[in-house]
């Protein structure tokens, strides 16, 4: 806010708490003149929140923090949020250190007998590490799996061990394979690991209901609630619009290995759509060229993330690594990520999840450029030139001029 805006929206404050025969000469005391009916003119509450974040103070983060939850205005909400941040940029404010995230203890139950078990990230594939255990007389039943979130089971184990082998297993999955294990609610890892079973070769993988059964107690009907939810509050994550801003960022900021592909088989008729505009015979200038392949590619990756099933896959990738990030304490990471899972499956724009536009534009880079190598591969193999490579040899020779 410009000192311009600044002063106007002090001047519109004072003004209408003089109609009130309040005067006022700071923001902290219009807010005091306002808290006493304070949800009643959102109009004016909300310009008193611009005035503090604009003119700061040490409490004036504190202050805006505890307004928040007294308040039902979307616009005056809105305002805090951006005054918060503000303040925040300035050094005037930190959000309150996040209580520490439960522990497996916890999450898991005071029981002895409960099962204990743990999730990976995420990989670009989709694929990820499964492990449950349970105390069975003086050992551990043990139970690990690597499944896909389309392929389901690709692989699986089962057995009795130790609890010092069990800790040496993780230790060695962290070191050498660079592998950590998380600790999750065992019902929503058996739950994953049941729906992979059903998408996988059940003769193969026969032995999988009976090691479920020996380690995971009956489960009772019903849905069973993300893990996430036990550490965010999804419902203030869902009208956060700057964390799903943010949502993008996030995920770069977790490094190469944690932005996943789009399946192969979404991507080829986006591919094969952008590659068409590219060779068309249509004699076009390459400017026009390029703008057909941008609007093909656009079309087509919408096109790809329209059905629900596809948002819902993708929605519970966003939504297990929000409670990753979260139970190892990064809850602004969490939460921008958690927001883009919740708007990713109710269907929104590609373009108004910052998150969802970037997994699909690096999946179809990728898939594009591996497109191309193999045109090349084929092209080089090949004495015969068609017009549209010929069309296209001619025009990249143009560009290069």
């Amino acid at each position: 806010m410009s000192r311009r805006e600044a002063l106007a929206t002090a001047d519109r404050v004072r003004a209408r708490l003089a109609e009130r025969g309040t005067a006022v000469d700071d923001p902290a005391s219009a807010l005091d003149a306002l808290e006493r009916s304070w949800g009643r003119e959102p109009d004016v509450e909300a310009a008193a929140v611009a005035w503090l974040g604009a003119a700061g103070g040490a409490d004036a983060g504190a202050r805006l923090q505890a307004l928040a939850p007294r308040t039902e205005s979307k616009a005056v909400k809105t305002e805090i949020r951006r005054a918060l941040y503000r303040l925040e940029q300035r050094g005037l404010w930190s959000p309150p250190s996040a209580a520490p995230p439960p522990s497996a203890r916890h999450l898991l139950g005071p029981a002895d007998d409960e099962p204990e078990a743990w999730l990976s990230e995420i990989d670009p594939t989709g694929t990820r590490l499964l492990w449950m255990a349970r105390r069975a007389g003086d050992g551990v039943a043990s139970l690990s799996a690597v499944v896909n979130d389309v392929a389901g089971i690709l692989e699986f184990h089962a057995g009795e061990t130790t609890r010092k082998a069990l800790r040496q297993a993780h230790r060695d999955l962290a070191s050498r394979s660079k592998i950590a294990l998380v600790e999750a609610p065992w019902r929503h890892v058996d739950a994953l690991l049941a729906e992979a079973h059903e998408k996988s070769d059940q003769e193969r993988f026969a032995d999988v209901t009976r090691a479920r059964r020996v380690i995971a107690p009956e489960r009772a009907p019903g849905d069973i609630p993300a893990p996430v939810d036990s550490l965010l509050d999804r419902a203030a994550v869902a009208a956060d619009a700057d964390a799903l801003r943010a949502s993008a960022e996030a995920l770069r900021a977790r490094g190469a290995g944690s932005g996943w592909l789009l399946p192969a088989e979404w991507l080829t008729p986006v591919v094969e759509a952008v590659d068409a505009a590219r060779t068309s015979l249509v004699v076009v200038s390459p400017a026009q060229q390029e703008e057909r392949a941008r609007e093909a590619l656009e079309h087509g990756l919408a096109d790809a993330l329209a059905a629900p099933e596809r948002r819902r896959l993708l929605a519970r990738r966003f939504e297990e690594t929000a409670y990753l990030d979260a139970k190892r304490g990064d809850v602004r990471r969490a939460r921008a990520l958690l927001a883009a899972a919740i708007a990713t499956d109710a269907g929104r724009p590609l373009a108004e999840v910052p998150a969802l536009a970037h997994l699909a534009q690096l999946s179809a880079r990728f898939a594009l450029e591996a497109r191309a190598e193999k045109a090349q591969e084929e092209a080089r193999s090949s004495l015969i030139v068609t017009p549209a490579q010929a069309l296209a040899e001619q025009r990249a020779r143009a560009r290069r001029r």
